[in-house]
């Protein structure tokens, strides 16, 4: 039961969305080496990789943890919410124990953040320091961004450039412009789950006083935005290959039928939207990597 209640606190399922930026990240890296002719001298290093993909694991499960306590003290989280409900209030898992996870696991991203810059370079302290910030007002402090329609522009940024772009340089300590083309499907995407979230408790969130993007275009709107999100990370997708596809031609269907879906489903139906949005960022990054790699 324990374990159980902590996997729904951490919201094991959407963890996801960390770990696909990273994956593709790590594998554009690995198609920079092989296409300079430098394969083989050791620039990738794989302990750097498990330490980017560590912090940011853990720096996206303080962040959950932070919104469900944050929610819980706001009264955002209320008897009416079609989502899972927070583990806060509906489990053992009392709203002290959820706040010190959330310190553990926000400490843990900021030593692993550490070992990396001693590992990597001093320019992505800046970065580093951008992502704490982002975690800690995310749901706390006077203006919480999720409060105020900023969670999507938050998450495409994070989990797009930052992710992506920050991974590839920390290992080869330069960029490539075409590298920002799938950072931005990646963003797109992570953008594309918190969308879908935030449409399910679009009432709740209003009752609550929480302003969210969702809220500002309303159900149909924030329908036609998801839809159009999906379109442009299938767009950015394409754009990062430079040879005809292999295994991401399955993301041409997936991506319609869950552009098409959005529009049939409501309410709770809406969290197996979310679900498979998430699903579908990770294998966007895994069939991309494959193409890459065959590149």
């Amino acid at each position: 039961m324990q374990l159980q209640c902590w996997l729904a606190a951490i919201r094991a399922k959407t963890l996801l969305i960390s770990i696909a930026p990273i994956l593709l990240g790590q594998v554009l890296v690995l198609q920079e080496i092989c296409q300079s002719g430098q394969r083989g001298q050791g620039l990738f290093s794989p302990g750097l990789a498990a330490l980017i993909l560590a912090c940011a694991v853990c720096l996206q499960i303080a962040v959950n943890l932070a919104n469900d306590y944050y929610d819980f003290l706001s009264g955002v989280d209320g008897a009416n919410r079609l989502g899972p409900k927070r583990f806060s209030k509906q489990s053992p898992l009392s709203p002290e124990i959820i706040h010190r996870a959330y310190l553990i696991f926000l400490s843990l991203g900021i030593l692993t953040g550490l070992l990396l810059l001693w590992h990597s370079h001093v320019y992505l302290s800046w970065l580093g320091l951008l992502c704490v910030v982002a975690v800690m007002a995310y749901s706390a402090g006077p203006a919480p961004l999720s409060h105020n329609a900023l969670g999507e522009v938050t998450v495409l940024l994070v989990f797009g450039p930052v992710a992506v772009l920050g991974g590839f340089y920390a290992q080869l300590a330069y960029l490539n412009v075409v590298l920002i083309w799938p950072a931005l499907a990646m963003g797109l995407l992570a953008a594309a789950v918190m969308l879908v979230n935030n449409t399910r408790d679009i009432a709740s969130d209003q009752i609550a006083g929480k302003h969210t993007l969702a809220g500002v275009l309303g159900e149909r709107g924030s329908k036609f935005l998801y839809s159009a999100l999906l379109l442009l990370a299938l767009q950015a997708a394409v754009l990062s290959l430079h040879q005809p596809a292999r295994f991401s031609y399955i993301l041409f269907p997936l991506t319609a039928l869950l552009a098409w879906l959005i529009h049939r489903r409501e309410g709770s139906g809406l969290n197996r939207q979310l679900g498979q949005t998430a699903l579908l960022m990770m294998l966007y990054s895994v069939t991309l990597s494959l193409d890459l790699l065959l590149d």
